[in-house]
């Protein structure tokens, strides 16, 4: 097990303290136990993938039935990724800027 040491102004070390007094563990134990939830906090956000972060902020629908028809049965998305990295035409903001037309 390694040891770190780390110097806390003395307002957070009073708030650490009263906490770890509130449920019962010495200022170390509790001090260890929230740096580690942190680190795991902070792992998992990382390692979540953006439907997972979508889905938990509530900005996530499912599709549609008429998007649903249109999937091709069969079809993975790593082929239509392939097909459509050879594309070839204008980019898509390219179209909404032609469509948009010039602005002043």
């Amino acid at each position: 097990m390694s040891t770190l040491t780390i110097e806390l102004p003395p307002e957070t070390y009073k708030r650490l303290e009263a906490q770890a007094q509130r449920v019962g563990q010495a200022p170390e134990v509790l001090g260890k136990e929230l740096l580690e939830s942190a680190l795991r906090a902070d792992e998992l956000s990382h390692s979540r993938t953006a439907r997972e972060v979508l889905q938990s902020a509530g900005r996530l629908r499912p599709l549609s039935p008429t998007l649903r028809n249109k999937i091709i049965p069969g079809v993975t998305l790593e082929e239509v990724r392939t097909i459509l990295s050879h594309a070839t035409g204008p980019s898509l903001s390219e179209l909404i800027d032609e469509q948009r037309g010039t602005r002043p």
